[in-house]
């Protein structure tokens, strides 16, 4: 317990350290993936060194529990460092690429953007509505998505929704910055508190589709991007914010539980202890997962060989034109390998995913790539504290394609999350472009 406790402390301090560097930096995508690794790795062993919990399934982790630990967090610090150094070296590298990207006009475009926000929102709602309209109810909508996987082939229907949210969040940081800059503020107001509708519309909407992980990072982007053009959010009341946050994300829960129990008729309560069940629910039981697999690969089951990262490759590709394709998520396969039962899976992590592929290599390779990147992202979005366009996209385009480092389903992810970015991008321009003409 001793070594283990060392390197956990080891491991928070590299990790306050490096988050002060990147913001003071203004570095999102170093910001986003720090902070998605930090959640994953750090709170499950504290509550091991606390004996609040155990590691989940506890029958899975009879010997050595302190030594795996152990390893498992020197495995998360050599990745933290490989990741920093090679993003180190290429970000001076990447800064001449901003000026391929479209370039967006700062002013004359807000009340267009505003419309392509909430026309992208209505798409959203009646796409997803029309779903819910077709099983009778939100509940039994949630629970076959959940549980009876019914509608597997339209989860591109519920990015609608998020890249609602994305639009909504630059909409209200674009008018927010000039209700406060101007004179004649009612106006502004009134569209700040109709993209807060919006946004929160688009956070809802993704909720019936049972997920509240991209809603976490949707509000955990907001605050970035709040904090970089905005106004600047201590680090007390940011960790007060993510507390409120946590707690609502499990409250969400357990009104998911509710709403299944509605459709089944029965009443469904957690049977798990407390904190294992916050850990499962708010996804820190990820540490747990990949502690099995750093412990079971190349014993129990075979590496993985880079099978998953094929299946994200050709994850474009739709199901009604590739009905046999296999998801690149590992967390289903993965938990299917101790409980073949089971239908949700567990997953293990972006440090997990490469090494349940590559080994001890996939550490080195997905450190080297994330990092690469990571810089690439950076390099072209330098200006957060003067741009609302960066402010709006590069934090939450930061958290859903990285979502801890480059992994199985990025190739996918470009297509959902950063296309849909650079059409608008290329609509304002346009706009723009047109109007100071």
């Amino acid at each position: 317990m001793a070594i283990a406790t060392i390197t956990w402390v080891a491991a928070l301090i590299v990790i306050v350290l490096l988050l002060q560097w990147a913001i003071i930096k203004t570095r999102v995508a170093v910001v986003a993936i720090v902070l998605v690794l930090s959640w994953q790795f750090l709170p499950r062993p504290l509550m091991f060194f606390l004996e609040l919990d155990q590691p989940y399934p506890n029958y899975l982790f009879e010997k050595d529990v302190w030594g795996l630990v152990s390893e498992s967090l020197i495995v998360f610090l050599v990745w933290i460092v490989l990741f920093f150094l090679s993003y180190s070296i290429f970000f001076q590298k990447s800064l001449s690429l901003q000026r391929v990207l479209p370039k967006v006009p700062d002013t004359k475009v807000g009340l267009v953007l505003f419309i392509i926000a909430l026309i992208t929102t209505l798409i959203g709602v009646l796409s997803t509505g029309y779903l819910i309209d077709s099983v009778g109810s939100i509940g039994s909508f949630m629970y076959q998505v959940k549980v009876g996987k019914a509608f597997a082939g339209y989860y591109v229907i519920r990015e609608i929704s998020i890249t609602g949210a994305v639009f909504s969040g630059i909409s209200l940081l674009y008018f927010e910055k000039k209700y406060r800059m101007s004179k004649s503020k009612n106006r502004s107001r009134k569209i700040v508190w109709l993209s807060v509708l919006l946004y929160s519309t688009n956070l809802a909407f993704n909720y019936f589709w049972g997920n509240r992980y991209n809603i976490a990072m949707l509000l955990g982007a907001l605050g970035i991007g709040w904090h970089f053009y905005i106004y600047r959010i201590h680090m007390l009341k940011a960790a007060l914010l993510i507390l409120i946050a946590a707690t609502m994300l499990q409250t969400l829960k357990n009104l998911r539980s509710e709403n299944f129990g509605e459709v089944l008729f029965m009443e469904i309560k957690s049977t798990q202890p407390f904190w294992t069940d916050v850990s499962l629910s708010l996804h820190m039981s990820q540490f747990d997962a990949f502690m099995l697999a750093y412990r079971d690969a190349g014993k129990v089951f075979q590496f993985r060989n880079g099978k998953d990262f094929i299946n994200g490759l050709l994850a474009f590709i739709p199901r009604k034109l590739y009905p046999n394709k296999e998801t690149y998520a590992v967390g289903g396969w993965f938990r299917r390998v101790y409980q073949p039962e089971k239908i949700n899976g567990w997953p293990i992590t972006i440090i997990g995913n490469w090494y349940v592929n590559f080994g001890f290599l996939g550490i080195f390779l997905g450190s080297l790539i994330s990092g690469i990147i990571a810089a690439i992202f950076d390099s072209v979005n330098r200006n957060l504290r003067e741009s609302y366009w960066q402010a709006g996209v590069a934090p939450p385009i930061a958290f859903f394609i990285f979502d801890g480092g480059v992994s199985t389903g990025f190739v996918q992810k470009i297509f959902l999350n950063v296309i849909p970015v650079i059409m608008l991008a290329i609509i304002l321009g346009r706009i723009g472009r047109n109007r100071s003409s």
